[in-house]
């Protein structure tokens, strides 16, 4: 019925997380004694895949969203005027 909602919630929250997982990798990199640079780079490339999936799900239930609105429209559209 409404599963788009569900899909943009778990789509910011993966944005969210991905944000997260930004952040340990700088501190990664910032920290002065021992810089880890390699696993800064690892945490880096999946933020980046949870990145792209939870902008993948807004995008698409952004989408689902529009096209029930035009379905809804042309469904109303279509009843005759009486």
């Amino acid at each position: 019925m409404y599963f788009y909602w569900f899909r943009e919630i778990a789509g910011w929250g993966l944005v969210v997380v991905a944000l997260f997982m930004m952040r340990v990798a700088l501190d990664f990199t910032l920290n002065i004694q021992s810089p880890q640079v390699v696993e800064a780079s690892i945490v880096v490339i999946g933020s980046t895949a949870v990145l792209r999936a939870g902008i993948a799900l807004i995008r698409v239930s952004t989408a689902a969203r529009i096209c029930r609105l035009e379905d809804a429209a042309k469904t109303n559209l279509d009843k005759p005027i009486q």
